[in-house]
């Protein structure tokens, strides 16, 4: 009697690079998938049944696993669900060694295995791997050789002056992939630029184009969003005052090349916009102020956002300043002022931390628009722009200051820090492909106390010691949430395994088991973290990879709260 052969549980998985050709009744993806089906059908005798789930990505590079299709793939081998890949090509599942390693490890541990049906590979044994690592070498040689003849295209089109691309300055559209003048926009380019020239700094020239209805450049995205259309700031306007693309160049980097599109800037009122920026430095303010303060002057606000302007009193020898609002025009209920070395070293010291935060700087800048090696760079220069700030003489700092800062706000129980993303970009001189979030990004600074004068009120600010740094991180609040879910499920279910719970709700077993750990966590440590008093360190990866002991002492110290 014939033995009735067991089901082998088959998922397709189809990939392109590109979105070239999507669009089409009939595509790349639909052809991998029909061959892979077929070959499934040949095999049947053996078994093997195709799953009724897709897992397609269309336009995601193999260069990385952060792709919908794949990750839906992963889960599903997690939970049980797959007992093979099939591939039109091994290149489809991914171009990474690392990556490929650490697929195949999850398939090891589930006991499933790939197969490609043009190339005949078997994992389970060590020859198979070998020549599976030799092919994978070869293909992330080919795309990185590929990256480097992009870039090297790249340059060489720049020089003779083609737009390569990005997003489309305003005053110009795009026409055949070229730089067209567009006169309304060009106009109102040349009127931005004259109104610099009159106005005493670019913080004014903001005002004067909030007032006058001025915004910037509806861009339309290729998910069909769009965005822009929104009021300038000082970083937009930094850029767009110093876009050499407005007297017909090019740029690559720091070069600068003759372009094949139409100048809208003449030199005269160019070069007279430059030089009133060299002498103002990168979005400084031409307000004369000690040497030795007022590095926050222009910048910083109460929480009704009034300006506070730098004033200072003198008892003996000595000048004590401070950011105070006009309280001869407030009145002496309403007015505040605050030491001036107390906010600003407030600020030095949270905008230091940030700027080494990978994180931190990772999530001003918009998905997808950068390459890994930009956020490398980005990154990098952000964090010796922060050693710098800290040792730099006053003068520096404070240009470094008026380029990264929006605003200061001095609330009763707060600071809040608003940066000014495209500015930091632009200071720490990032490719000018790369574009910051629309949202700027926001510190805050809690535990502020108040001391009430005869007629001012005194803001003192909290020790700032590390501990006491507000950096309220709501994936790690949400990742302690969840754990408090899940062991509430275990509780209402004692008869049910982790991994039965996550197969019924179609989750990744292994990461609900981390999770749950969670639940164990020290209270000091959980509380830390709702208040935003965690290390700057501990990140939601951070925090799932670690292998928590028991001991609560010991949980610091891994963590990191000493």
């Amino acid at each position: 009697m014939e033995r009735t052969k067991k089901m082998v549980r088959c998922a397709i998985y189809t990939r392109k690079s590109t979105e070239d050709g999507l669009e089409q009744e009939y595509n790349s993806l639909d052809a991998q998938y029909d061959a892979c089906t077929a070959y499934a059908l040949s095999q049947r005798h053996e078994g093997w049944t195709v799953t009724k789930d897709r897992y397609d990505d269309g336009g995601f590079s193999g260069g990385t696993l952060e792709r919908p299709g794949l990750k839906q793939l992963l889960a599903d081998i997690e939970a049980g669900k797959v007992d093979i890949i099939l591939l039109y090509k091994i290149d489809r599942l991914t171009r990474s060694l690392s990556d490929f390693a650490k697929i195949v490890e999850i398939l090891d541990r589930k006991g499933a295995s790939f197969v490609s049906i043009t190339q005949s590979f078997n994992t389970t044994t060590s020859m198979g791997r070998l020549t599976l690592n030799m092919l994978l070498s070869f293909a992330q040689f080919e795309r990185e050789v590929t990256g480097e003849r992009i870039r090297d295209k790249i340059y060489a089109s720049k020089r003779k002056g083609i737009w390569m691309g990005g997003p489309v300055p305003l005053g110009y559209d795009v026409v055949e992939r070229k730089l067209v003048v567009n006169e309304r926009e060009a106009e109102q380019v040349r009127k931005i630029m004259q109104l610099y020239l009159t106005a005493s700094s670019v913080p004014e020239l903001v005002e004067i184009l909030a007032r006058n209805g001025s915004y910037t450049k509806v861009q339309q995205r290729k998910d069909g969003e769009t965005k822009g259309g929104v009021q300038f700031k000082r970083g937009n306007l930094y850029h767009l005052l110093s876009n050499r693309i407005y007297r017909g160049l090019t740029v690559h980097k720091s070069e600068a090349f003759e372009g094949e599109h139409e100048a809208i800037v003449s030199e005269e009122l160019w070069n007279q916009v430059q030089s009133k920026l060299a002498k103002q430095g990168q979005g400084g303010s031409s307000r004369k102020v000690s040497p030795r303060t007022g590095v926050l002057a222009g910048l910083i606000y109460d929480g009704d956002s009034r300006a506070m302007v730098l004033t200072h009193t003198q008892k003996g020898n000595r000048r004590f300043h401070y950011y105070a609002n006009r309280y001869e025009t407030l009145g002496d209920s309403t007015a505040s002022r605050v030491s001036a070395r107390d906010i600003e070293n407030i600020v030095v010291d949270q905008l230091s931390k940030t700027l080494v935060s990978g994180s931190q700087m990772q999530s001003m800048l918009l998905d997808g628009s950068y390459t890994s090696e930009q956020l490398y760079n980005v990154i990098t220069r952000c964090s010796t722009l922060a050693t710098e700030l800290g040792a730099t003489k006053y003068a520096r700092k404070q240009e470094i200051i008026r380029n990264v800062l929006d605003r200061i706000e001095l609330h009763e129980n707060r600071v809040v820090i608003r940066m000014d993303n495209r500015g930091l970009l632009n200071i720490v001189r990032a490719d000018n492909t790369v574009q910051a979030t629309l949202a700027n990004l926001t510190i805050e600074r809690q535990a502020i106390r108040l001391r009430r004068g005869k007629a001012l009120r005194l803001v003192i600010p909290a020790p700032t010691s590390e501990s006491d740094i507000q950096m309220r991180d709501e994936k790690l609040i949400s990742l302690i949430a969840e754990s408090r879910t899940i062991m509430a499920q275990i509780t209402d279910n004692p008869d049910k395994s982790i991994p039965a719970l996550a197969t019924e709700q179609g989750r990744c077993r292994v990461r609900m088991m981390k999770v749950a750990k969670l639940a164990c966590l020290a209270p000091d440590i959980v509380t830390a973290i709702v208040e935003g008093r965690q290390p700057l360190k501990l990140t939601p990866g951070k925090l799932l990879a670690d292998d928590l002991p028991l001991a609560w002492a010991e949980q610091k110290r891994v963590l990191g709260f000493g």
